[in-house]
C-alpha cells in the first residue's frame, strides 16, 4: 500500500508538472513566437540583439538590417575612434556612423509613444554601447579570462554530471533493495521515472553550460544566434494548412505533449476514483475494473475531442481520417480489434472477473486485472502472465 501510493503521488505530480508547463507555454512562449516577424528584422552585433527595424519605402526590414549589420560589424573592426552622430536628412533623423550613412528612423521605426528623433538618440546610444562592448570582447585580457572562467565551468560540469552519474548508481541501488519484496509493476514505473528525471538532469547540465559558454565569446555567440534563429524559423514556419488554419512543428509538438498531459491526468484520475471511491463502496473488484476502465477512455476521448476544438481543428473535417483508420484496424490491425472487442465482452458480459482462478492453455492462476487488450493472470507460482483478451 505504501508503494502504491508513492506510485500515485508520482504520476499526479508528474501529471500537473506537465499540464502546468504546457499552460505556461500557451501563455507566455507562444505569443511571443506567434508575434509577425515579416515586417520586423533585428539590427544584431556579435549574436546581441540591438533592437528592430522596419520597412521603409522599397526596402525590407530584412534588408535595411542587413545593411547596418555590415556597417557595424566594419565598424568594430576598424581603429578609428568611434562617431556617431543623427543628423535630419529628407526631415527624418538619421544616423551616420563615422560620418557614413547608416540608418534613417522613419516612423514605423518608432516605438509607441516616441517620436523618430527620440528613437534616434536611442538607437545611437545603443550602437555606441554596442560597438564599444565588441571592440572589448576582442582585446586579450577579456579572451584570456574567458578563457579561464570556461575551462572552470567545464570542469565543474563534469564534476556535477559525475555526482549524477554515482547518485543514479547509488539510488537504484537502493530504490531496488527497498522495492525487493513489492511487485514488480511498482518497481518498474519508479525505475523509469527515477532514470527519466536524471537523464532530464544531466541533459539539461549539458545545455545550460553549453549555452552559457556560447555567450562567452563573440564568435561562439554569433553562431549560436544563426542557429537559435534558424531554429526557431524551422519550427514556427507553417507545415500544415488545415482549413484557413496553417500549423508549425512547435503547434503540432504542443499539442501532442497537451494530449500525452490529458492521456496521464485523465489515468490518475481514474486511479484516484477507483481507490478512493469505488474501493470503499462495495462493489466487486470486476465492476470496480468495468467502470474505471470505461470512465478513463471517455474521458480521453471527450479531452481529446475538446482539445481539438480549442485548437482550432474541425473535428468534422477528421472524417475521413477516421475512414482512413478505420480501414487500417479492420485490415492490418485485425489482432489489436479483435483483443479489444474481447476485452469490453469480458468487462461487461463478465464471463470471468478479477479474483477468479482460471486455466488459459498451460497455465492457471487468478485473474489480477482485465485490460482493454489484455489480461493478467497470477500464477500459483506468483508469476504475472499476459494474455490477449480474445483467447477467453
Amino acid at each position: 500500500m505504501r508503494y502504491s501510493r508513492l506510485r500515485q503521488a508520482c504520476s499526479t505530480y508528474l501529471g500537473g508538472v506537465m499540464i502546468l508547463l504546457m499552460l505556461l507555454w500557451g501563455e507566455w512562449v507562444m505569443p511571443a513566437i506567434a508575434q509577425p516577424t515579416l515586417t520586423k528584422a533585428a539590427v544584431v552585433l556579435d549574436g546581441q540583439e540591438l533592437f528592430q527595424v522596419s520597412n521603409s519605402g522599397e526596402f525590407s526590414a530584412q534588408e535595411r538590417a542587413n545593411f547596418v549589420n555590415l556597417q557595424l560589424r566594419e565598424a568594430v573592426q576598424s581603429p578609428n575612434s568611434l562617431d556617431i552622430k543623427v543628423e535630419q536628412r529628407n526631415q527624418l533623423p538619421t544616423l551616420l556612423l563615422d560620418g557614413r550613412y547608416l540608418l534613417t528612423v522613419t516612423d514605423r521605426d518608432a516605438l509607441p509613444g516616441t517620436l523618430p528623433d527620440q528613437q534616434a538618440e536611442i538607437w545611437g546610444q545603443q550602437i555606441r554601447q554596442g560597438i564599444q562592448q565588441a571592440r572589448a570582447e576582442r582585446s586579450t585580457p577579456y579572451l584570456q579570462r574567458m578563457t579561464i572562467l570556461a575551462g572552470g565551468i567545464g570542469l565543474a560540469a563534469l564534476f556535477l554530471n559525475w555526482l549524477l552519474r554515482r547518485f543514479r548508481r547509488y539510488g537504484m541501488k537502493r530504490l531496488s533493495q527497498r522495492l525487493a519484496a513489492s511487485d514488480s509493476g511498482t518497481y518498474r514505473t519508479l525505475e523509469l521515472l527515477f532514470k527519466l528525471l536524471l537523464t532530464i538532469a544531466q541533459f539539461s547540465l549539458w545545455v545550460i553550460t553549453l549555452l552559457y559558454l556560447t555567450q562567452l565569446f563573440p564568435w561562439t555567440r554569433q553562431w549560436s544566434y544563426q542557429i537559435a534563429s534558424i531554429l526557431l524559423m524551422t519550427f514556427t514556419a507553417p507545415i500544415l494548412t488545415l482549413g484557413s488554419s496553417s500549423y508549425s512543428v512547435t503547434n503540432l509538438l504542443i499539442l501532442a505533449g497537451l494530449l500525452f498531459g490529458w492521456i496521464i491526468l485523465a489515468g490518475t484520475l481514474t486511479n484516484l476514483l477507483k481507490l478512493r471511491v469505488l474501493s470503499v463502496s462495495g462493489i466487486n473488484r470486476s465492476a470496480q475494473e468495468g467502470i474505471t476502465i470505461l470512465t478513463r477512455y471517455s474521458l480521453i476521448a471527450v479531452g481529446a475531442m475538446v482539445l481539438l476544438q480549442v485548437w482550432g481543428l474541425d473535428i468534422s473535417s477528421l472524417t475521413i481520417l477516421a475512414s482512413a483508420l478505420g480501414v487500417g484496424i479492420g485490415f492490418g490491425l485485425q489482432d489489436i480489434a479483435k483483443n479489444f472487442g474481447s476485452g469490453l465482452v469480458l468487462v461487461f458480459e463478465r464471463p470471468i472477473q478479477v479474483g477468479d482462478f482460471v486455466e488459459v492453455g498451460d497455465f492457471k492462476g487468478t485473474v489480477e486485472r482485465i485490460g482493454a487488450r489484455s489480461t493478467e493472470i497470477r500464477t500459483l507460482d506468483h508469476v504475472s502472465i499476459i494474455v490477449p483478451n480474445s483467447r477467453f
